[in-house]
């Protein structure tokens, strides 16, 4: 399992050579109870330089890894059979999302998330729904759908409508499902899954995705790889670039969830208020969004700005998961077939009247 081409570490040699620590430490890199509470201390980055010290180290890292990015484990809090969710993500295209892809790749965990799957479009629906009711998920239709999945997805074909989603985010139609679990002290809680179909304007899951409101959030999960757009900047950094202009409320408590959660948002559009309390600056030291020109280097270099990028690049973070027990994709075609359909898209963040949007170039099968 590779966590090793995270971006900008190209300035460390990629030679990597046995025998240079003491002995002394290399006893440390020889237990894992001990290097793992090293390595679980690391940004993402600090620990892929880590790799890049010696072979010793490197072992040690690749076994940490192989723990600490388990997509297996991660899933089991939904499913009772994570490699059967993961044939089904490769029968059908399905792609994870929003807080769960961001938890895989920071190694964290938040109690009150949920699970976010992108289907192509409805027609994926009614299989993905019947499997997670074989799980003992249940649908749960919002006021305005119909009582059951499959009535629901024959009325979208009727309808073009968009759907709201947290952040404000335009998509076509929002599935949800919840199960009611026990843990072993007894304590009930409800697991969420959010079965979400991209709006009618977007050309796959991942432009819509790229139309979230920051860019912490633009992770995704694939059967086969997880990709992070922009890891320095969310995982090194802990800064999000705010690409939204929406002020509805739900908007705004999204963006401020993920402030909760330790990210500084940079947003370039200053909002009326702040325009109008520009000679009073003291008045701001509680706001935790810091504003930024868009003409700001730094920013520029964090978001990779003016640059085409792809799924992928070198600006971002790939981990290959596991494959052992995944039957090979069928329907979507071979897995080097999917990785080329992945890469078609082609996007980059520009400025666009003092604040930032995404722009697209080129189709895109993820």
């Amino acid at each position: 399992m590779m966590l090793l081409n995270h971006p900008n570490d190209s300035s460390i040699s990629t030679q990597i050579f046995r025998g240079i620590l003491n002995p002394s430490v290399a006893q440390i890199f020889a237990r894992h109870p001990v290097y793992d509470n090293i390595f679980c201390r690391l940004p993402s980055a600090s620990f892929a330089r880590m790799s890049r010290v010696c072979r010793d180290v490197r072992e040690a890292t690749m076994d940490f890894a192989s723990r600490a990015y388990n997509i297996d484990r991660r899933l089991r809090r939904y499913f009772s059979d994570p490699l059967a969710f993961r044939a089904l993500m490769s029968r059908t295209g399905l792609i994870i999302s929003g807080s769960f892809a961001l938890q895989f790749f920071d190694r964290s965990f938040y109690p009150e998330s949920d699970l976010d799957l992108y289907v192509w479009s409805g027609k994926s629906v009614p299989e993905v729904g019947r499997w997670l009711e074989m799980e003992g998920y249940t649908y749960k239709p919002s006021p305005h759908q119909r009582t059951t999945v499959d009535a629901q997805v024959k009325a979208l074909d009727q309808e073009d409508e968009w759907d709201g989603y947290d952040g404000g985010l335009a998509i076509h139609a929002l599935f949800t499902f919840e199960r009611r679990v026990q843990d072993a002290l007894g304590n009930k809680d409800t697991r969420k899954i959010q079965v979400i179909v991209p709006s009618c304007l977007h050309n796959s899951p991942l432009q819509t995705i790229l139309n979230f409101h920051s860019t912490c959030v633009m992770n995704v999960i694939t059967h086969d790889a997880a990709y992070s757009l922009y890891p320095y900047a969310t995982f090194e950094l802990n800064t999000s670039l705010v690409l939204t202009r929406d002020l509805e409320e739900r908007t705004q408590r999204a963006l401020h969830k993920y402030e909760d959660r330790g990210f500084r948002l940079v947003d370039p559009s200053p909002t009326d208020d702040e325009d109008d309390e520009d000679e009073d600056d003291e008045d701001d030291e509680d706001d935790e969004t810091e504003a930024a020109s868009s003409s700001d280097p730094d920013l520029a270099g964090f978001f990779v700005d003016g640059t085409w990028r792809r799924v992928a690049d070198r600006h971002s973070w790939r981990i290959p998961l596991n494959v052992d027990g995944l039957p090979p994709a069928t329907q979507w075609g071979s897995v080097e077939d999917e990785k080329k359909r992945l890469l078609r898209i082609r996007w980059w963040i520009l400025p666009d009247y003092g604040t930032y949007r995404v722009a697209y170039g080129g189709g895109s099968r993820i």
